[in-house]
């Protein structure tokens, strides 16, 4: 499936997503908004009419936070959020596993909502380290008859760089 970043998970884009998940700076999805959307047009030229599906937050994450992170990001780039996908179960923290246990962590944690197939998707994530949840994402969303055409996320960490699309 092919991927595209806006920007590389390090440096000032690390730090302002750090801020914007766990700390609620808010403010800071307007200007993360801009740079995810010129990563979404860069994927979808002209009027691409894919429906933006935003991998699902945890239920714990959204509990502390207040928002959706993906979501948010979706909404402040000026774009409609499709919520077709749903956790099935609590995963565990994804930080400190290995690309095996992220596989196995994710495994069947997503379904979608409204069974209906036939549409045209691009994910859309916060950031992307190994896959592992996109997969997932695009599995689900493929199993119910939906037609991936990729994903893009807002950033990529270092070992990623080649889904980075420098977008700023």
């Amino acid at each position: 499936m092919p991927v595209v970043a806006a920007l590389t998970y390090e440096g000032v884009p690390a730090r302002c997503i750090r801020r914007l998940k766990e700390e609620g700076e808010t403010l800071l999805a307007r200007p993360l908004g801009a740079a995810l959307r010129v990563a979404i047009d860069e994927f979808l030229p002209g009027t691409g009419r894919a429906r933006l599906v935003p991998v699902p937050t945890s239920r714990a994450a959204f509990r502390r936070r207040g928002y959706r992170v993906p979501d948010l990001l979706i909404r402040r780039a000026g774009l409609s959020v499709s919520r077709l996908l749903a956790p099935t179960r609590t995963t565990a923290d994804q930080r400190g596993l290995d690309i095996a246990e992220r596989r196995r962590n994710v495994a069947q944690s997503m379904r979608v909502r409204h069974a209906r197939g036939g549409r045209d998707i691009l994910l859309v994530d916060d950031v992307i380290t190994t896959g592992a949840t996109l997969d997932e994402a695009a599995r689900a969303l493929t199993a119910a008859g939906n037609r991936m055409l990729g994903a893009v996320t807002l950033a990529a960490t270092p070992r990623h760089r080649e889904f980075t699309s420098n977008a700023s």
